[in-house]
């Protein structure tokens, strides 16, 4: 990524700064912030893994 943003022009590196300046801010007040970075890279896997299989899956005859 660094290698990246020296190669680009002045005002897509300005663009990338401004963004992470508002995840930085957002990331402190949002009420869901508190759950970032709770789970392993295992579970968080698991978890894609059980939503996948599991919750995404639609019975018609169901209703």
């Amino acid at each position: 990524m660094i290698q990246e943003l020296e190669q680009a022009p002045d005002d897509l590196v300005q663009t990338v700064l401004d963004f992470l300046h508002r995840v930085k801010a957002i990331r402190k007040t949002h009420p869901l912030a508190k759950f970032a970075g709770i789970l392993s890279d295992s579970e968080a896997e698991e978890l894609q893994q059980v939503i996948a299989t599991d919750c995404r899956q639609v019975d018609v005859d169901e209703w």
